[in-house]
C-alpha cells in the first residue's frame, strides 16, 4: 500500500533530521530510516490494525526491500491484530517477516507486542524452536525474546534456562540477548539462575554481561549483588 508509506512520512516531525540520525546508529539498521518515533508508529499500527483494511494490509506483506519503519509498522500491526486471527495465520506471517529484521530493535519491540503468545506458550516455543540454531543474528536473537518475554514464569523458568544455554554464541546481537534474558531471569527467579551461573555455560562475555545487567537492577538486594560480582569470570 503506497499510501502506508506516504502516511508514515507525515508522521515524521519538523527538525527530526538529527533524530533519524541518532536513531540510525542507535538502532545499527542497514535498511532506511525515515525517522518515524516509536509512539507515532505504535499510534498508527493501532488505527490501522483496528480499521477495515487491516487484512489486506498483512496479505500484501512489507515488499521486498522495506524501510526499517516499514518493517516495524507490520510486526506492529500483525500484534494488535493477532487476536482476531487464527494463531497459525499469526505464525506464518510473524516467520515471513522476521527474516526482514537487521536490528534488536525490530526483534525486541515486536515481539514483546504479541501479548497473544502468553496464552500459547507451547505452541510459540514449539513453531519457533528452530530459530534457536539459525545462521542468522537476528533469527536467534528472537529466540531468545520469545523466551525471556513469555518463557520465565515459575513453571517454565528451568526450561527456559536450558533454552539459553544451547543458543549458539558468538555474534553481539545474540550474546546481548542471552545476558539480557538471564538478567531478567535474575531478578525473577534469583536462586534457580544463580545456579546455572556457578557453571561454566556461558562464554565470559555472556556471564559477565548477565551479571553487569543484573547487577544493575534495584530489585536485586545488595547481599545479592556482591554475590554476583564474586562469580564474574
Amino acid at each position: 500500500m503506497t499510501d502506508i508509506t506516504t502516511h508514515l512520512k507525515t508522521l515524521i516531525l519538523p527538525g527530526d533530521d538529527e533524530y533519524r540520525e541518532f536513531n540510525r546508529r542507535i538502532v545499527a539498521t542497514g535498511r532506511e530510516m525515515l525517522g518515524v518515533r516509536t509512539p507515532a508508529l505504535r499510534k498508527f499500527a493501532r488505527e490501522l490494525a483496528a480499521g477495515p483494511r487491516a487484512m489486506e494490509y498483512l496479505w500484501e506483506g512489507v515488499g521486498p526491500d522495506p524501510l526499517y519503519e516499514q518493517v516495524m509498522l507490520y510486526g506492529l500491526v500483525l500484534a494488535a491484530r493477532a487476536r482476531k486471527m487464527p494463531l497459525e495465520e499469526v505464525f506464518t506471517r510473524l516467520e515471513r517477516l522476521i527474516p526482514y529484521f537487521d536490528s534488536w530493535a525490530h526483534v525486541d519491540v515486536i515481539i514483546s507486542d504479541f501479548k497473544l503468545f502468553r496464552h500459547h506458550r507451547d505452541e510459540v516455543f514449539a513453531r519457533f524452536a528452530p530459530l534457536k540454531h539459525h545462521a542468522g543474528e537476528f533469527e536467534k536473537r528472537t529466540f531468545v525474546i520469545l523466551h525471556m518475554d513469555y518463557g520465565l514464569d515459575a513453571d517454565r523458568v528451568d526450561t527456559t534456562l536450558e533454552q539459553l544455554a544451547e543458543v549458539p554464541q558468538g555474534q553481539y546481537y545474540v550474546d546481548m540477548a542471552i545476558a539480557w534474558a538471564l538478567s531478567v531471569a535474575l531478578v525473577k527467579h534469583y536462586d534457580r539462575t544463580e545456579l546455572l551461573l556457578r557453571r561454566p555455560v556461558f562464554s565470559r562475555f555472556v556471564h559477565n554481561k548477565a551479571i553487569q545487567k543484573a547487577r544493575e537492577s534495584f530489585r536485586i538486594t545488595p547481599e545479592q549483588k556482591e554475590h554476583l560480582k564474586s562469580l564474574k569470570v
